[in-house]
């Protein structure tokens, strides 16, 4: 009978014969966190007979593996936009789907291999798939609009969507900066209402006929709560909910209903008030301040950018950050409340707005991780990651090997014009973690290009 395990230490390999190493011929790399079937029955030498997910079979050292899933993260390539999918011991997690296709196709391609590894392990193929949580960082196309066709799919059934309490008004609705309603402050910075909070207020939106586009119809955003709605009424999502930091004297809130391994720390937005309020900090363009005039009008792209739903992840001893589309007077406010960014400092950093010029020093020094990822695509638009980003990532990184991995980068063309999508994976053990990124040739011996953490250069251990 076999059993389901999964790797849980850097460099293990499927082997031929039991006494190989991850040297000899027909040896294959496996990735931290991978799944193998087992036979209990079939130990010796330490090693055990273990079929992987594409019917592979061979041997793995038994003491390499855990009966507990590691933490895998998943930075999906989505060309111009964000879209993470993580998972780990009773928890999967989206946080952002891009604004295409691509985020759901990678879900649905990743949904197909637990089909195909449940009926490996003479398994019944599960229906459908759990999402304990779906975090939209913020409502701009690139980082939400991917995630209505897994609203829409009968596959997935979601606890909670969270999201920063803005919506996107109609251009000709007659609400500030097309979010809310700004409150004036002229001794600092102006605040703006959080309009959407629960599915009720997502229905009241939706009959207020706010939410239009210049043809007159809905707009994508409010298409994309009226998904959120019918999912919700055929029993595959929970609830809605609005995220966000108000007191800044408690501990940060923890996201709900995320496994016993993770741990999710909610440290942004920040809330103008600190008292409980639902007020934003409604942000300028950075470029309009000067001397003369220190908090001009604010800016819709930069409020809606610079109030990012920012969350930090926490398994054992590794941590990982994601900033959304946070920007410089965004990382300032956060400077100033946090007096410091010392609960910012992570092992690894989702590059914030895609690798843009609109960053603050402070805050890439505060976060020093040990590898980057920027993700972005060749949008015409934007020109991300522009190189003084990825310069200063690199630069105000931890040691003297940092990490920088970019999706647009790590995509590769074949000759016949396929694109093969530049995933970054990061894995982790709870004491160690492993960052990947698939060779554009892969070999029998290796498909991926793993780094452990912190990375010790080409010629370091294990190298």
């Amino acid at each position: 009978m076999t059993t389901i395990r999964y790797i849980s230490e850097f460099g293990t390999h499927l082997v031929r014969r039991r006494g190989d190493d991850g040297e000899s011929s027909g040896a294959e790399q496996k990735l931290l966190g991978a799944r193998l079937h087992v036979d209990p029955a079939d130990i010796q030498q330490g090693m055990i007979a273990a079929q992987d997910l594409h019917g592979h079979t061979g041997f793995v050292p038994e003491a390499s593996l855990s009966s507990t899933q590691q933490l895998k993260i998943f930075y999906v390539d989505v060309g111009q936009g964000d879209g993470t999918l993580i998972e780990a011991e009773g928890a999967v997690l989206i946080i952002d789907g891009g604004p295409n296709r691509f985020f759901f196709e990678s879900v649905e391609e990743r949904f197909a291999d637990l089909q195909q590894a449940d009926v490996a392990a003479r398994l019944p193929p599960r229906a459908d798939i759990r999402v304990n949580a779906m975090i939209v960082s913020h409502f701009d196309l690139d980082h939400y609009w991917g995630l209505i066709r897994i609203l829409k799919s009968p596959h997935y059934r979601i606890g909670t969507l969270y999201h920063n309490g803005l919506p996107r008004y109609g251009d000709d609705d007659d609400m500030d900066l097309d979010l809310g309603t700004v409150h004036d402050n002229p001794g600092g910075l102006d605040s703006i209402s959080v309009d959407l909070t629960d599915l009720a207020s997502a229905q009241a939106l939706l009959d207020a006929g706010m939410l239009r586009a210049p043809a007159g119809g809905p707009n994508k955003f409010a298409q994309f709560l009226q998904a959120a709605l019918d999912a919700h009424a055929a029993g595959r999502l929970d609830q809605m909910a609005v995220l966000g930091r108000h007191d800044m004297n408690a501990a940060a809130p923890i996201l709900p209903d995320t496994g016993p391994e993770l741990r999710f720390e909610v440290l942004g937005p920040v809330t103008i008030d600190g008292s409980g309020g639902a007020l934003l900090p409604a942000f300028p363009n950075p470029h309009d301040v000067s001397p003369g005039n220190p908090h001009p009008s604010p800016s819709a792209s930069h409020t809606i950018n610079g109030n990012s739903v920012v969350l930090r992840l926490v398994h054992g001893d590794n941590s990982f950050l994601f900033g959304g589309d946070l920007n410089q007077p965004a990382q300032r406010y956060l400077e100033e409340r946090y007096q410091g960014l010392a609960p910012f400092s992570s092992d690894v950093n989702k590059a914030c707005h895609h690798g843009s010029s609109d960053f603050d020093l402070p805050y890439l020094r505060a976060v020093e991780p040990h590898a980057t990822i920027f993700s972005s695509g060749d949008s015409g638009q934007h020109d991300h990651p522009l190189p003084d980003a990825m310069g200063a990532a690199a630069k105000h990184s931890f040691g003297d090997f940092p990490l920088v991995f970019s999706t647009e980068l790590t995509r590769a063309t074949s000759k016949s014009g396929t694109i093969k999508r530049g995933d970054i994976n990061a894995r982790s053990n709870g004491r160690s973690v492993v960052m990947a990124q698939k060779k554009e040739k892969p070999s029998t011996k290796k498909t991926w290009h793993a780094f452990p953490l912190p990375y010790a250069g080409p010629f370091g251990a294990g190298h």
